[in-house]
């Protein structure tokens, strides 16, 4: 029997600053991982979708962790993202995070395998020939159900290592209580584009959220649900509403959002993305602009 793997709380995803001639930006990077730790986290898992990992080249995704690793120096967990349709390559980028000594890695279903059970078995089955300390399986589908709950319970049955469930599917609540009470609540769920449903993962029972860039406020919601003061982290829950409605309109809004947010609070020194994506617009930047405003005077009141 698997026990209740420790992690809980703000993990958030470690976005990928690039300098102007399109670089990954380390001293951009470092403040940011800096910042994170200072507003709190449990945490962090690096590069994921909202790092634009599908735009990095194998060196890019493995300097990433061995930077994250490095700044991070033991002060929490580092979880390394090695998501890609083809095994070999997640097996290539498992072994080079464990020996840079990260204490997990992130696979995300491919999306091809979602709804094919063996094809899905088969392909956590071969990653988990990796000796890894800890496998977090990420059951993405944008506009579905994800992979089956038997599909999971089987992947947790049979592989030792997969210990926690990124949940980011359309809709993830009652699945996430299915798979809480199927597994005697040792299968520490996480919430992500859910976000915001967060009080309602939180009721459920969530055990970590995957943020992007803005952790203080949901440090301080998770941890007020968390003391039993419901009420009090609604009310704060709901000053965030509007940016999460915002911002998670489209992943292209939302990874330039937050290298928006991230150069208006000094932590980058662009807010480049990566092509191919979708335009931000003078519309975009203006009210961007203006959830950002609120965003930091909200977290200028937290106490850490």
């Amino acid at each position: 029997m698997k026990t209740l793997y420790p992690i809980k709380g703000i993990v958030p995803i470690i976005n990928t600053p690039f300098t102007k001639d399109d670089r990954i930006d380390y001293e951009s990077l470092s403040r940011l991982v800096e910042q994170a730790l200072k507003d709190g986290i449990s945490g962090c898992i690096v590069p994921a979708v909202a790092s634009e990992v599908s735009k990095l080249s194998d060196d890019e995704r493995k300097k990433l962790v061995e930077e994250v690793v490095r700044v991070v120096g033991g002060r929490t967990h580092v979880t390394a993202g090695v998501s890609d349709p083809d095994v070999r390559r997640a097996q290539r980028l498992a072994e080079h995070a464990v020996e840079n000594g990260v204490q997990g890695v992130l696979c995300s279903v491919p999306v091809e395998l979602i709804e094919d059970k063996q094809g899905a078995k088969e392909y956590f089955r071969r990653l988990a020939e990796v000796e890894m300390p800890m496998l977090m399986v990420q059951d993405l589908h944008w506009n579905g159900y994800g992979m089956g709950l038997d599909t999971i319970m089987e992947l947790w049955d049979e592989i030792e290592s997969f210990r926690c469930l990124k949940l980011e599917t359309v809709p993830a609540g009652y699945k996430m209580s299915q798979l809480i009470e199927a597994t005697g609540n040792a299968m520490p769920i996480g919430t992500g584009w859910s976000l915001p449903q967060l009080i309602e993962a939180l009721d459920r029972g969530t055990r970590f959220l995957t943020t992007t860039a803005v952790n203080k406020p949901f440090d301080h919601v998770f941890r007020l649900h968390e003391e039993g003061r419901r009420e009090e982290a609604i009310a704060l829950f709901n000053r965030l509403l509007p940016y999460l409605a915002w911002a998670h309109q489209h992943i292209d809004v939302s990874v330039h959002f937050y290298k928006r947010y991230c150069l208006r609070r000094g932590l980058f020194t662009t807010s480049g993305v990566r092509e191919p994506i979708l335009p931000f617009d003078s519309h975009h930047m203006r009210i961007a602009d203006e959830i950002i405003d609120d965003l930091i005077a909200l977290g200028d009141q937290l106490i850490p």
